[in-house]
């Protein structure tokens, strides 16, 4: 009788990335910060971007650019996947996932940026990232098939891979939305101030 792959020891991925993705999105959920009502995260992406885009200002721009952003890395995916470049160029694969996760980053802090500026926080950005890769990683496992010959030791380690650039991604977008907070949050010196040097 034919075997599935997905019931070989190669489970072990499916089973971990999903464990994975439960425990990154328990943990975001938990931290600070965090916006409400995850299921609307969607139509309130798109709400934003359009109403943004409307008023032709700077934020529209970040908009535009984060589209590109997008059509860029969904653009070296599939060439990757048709072209076969995946297999034949060993980077493409951190490319393409460091890009999706500094992309899905930084939708998140601008589709959420009122949220974030009022708590003051976007930690929660990162474990939101891990699940979200992981998630991606447990979508692979069940439809996709490039992974069918694979020893169970190359699977792991390419989902492994996958997921920390996905999270490097997602933290150079954190991290610089950190920094960009606790910049805005500094208090100015007073001009009026006896010790304010003229």
């Amino acid at each position: 009788m034919f075997a599935l792959p997905h019931f070989s020891s190669r489970i072990v991925v499916g089973i971990g990335s999903s464990c994975i993705a439960v425990v990154g999105w328990s943990f975001a959920r938990s931290m600070r910060g965090f916006p409400t009502d995850p299921h609307l995260w969607l139509p309130r992406l798109v709400v934003r971007s359009v109403a943004d885009i409307r008023r032709l200002d700077r934020i529209a721009v970040v908009w535009i650019g984060l589209i590109a952003w997008s059509v860029t890395v969904t653009a070296l995916h599939f060439a990757g996947v048709t072209l076969e470049i995946y297999s034949a160029i060993s980077w493409w694969d951190l490319l393409t996932h460091s890009m999706s996760g500094f992309g899905i980053a930084a939708l998140a802090v601008l589709t959420h940026r009122d949220r974030v500026a009022m708590d003051g926080s976007v930690w929660w950005v990162v474990p939101t990232i891990v699940a979200v890769g992981a998630g991606f990683e447990v979508y692979e496992f069940a439809f996709k098939a490039f992974w069918h010959d694979w020893t169970v030791r190359k699977y792991v380690v390419d989902t492994v891979v996958d997921l920390v650039m996905n999270t490097l991604g997602g933290t150079v977008v954190t991290t610089a939305a950190s920094g960009y907070l606790t910049a805005i949050d500094r208090p100015r010196p007073d001009s009026s101030s006896p010790n304010h040097a003229d």
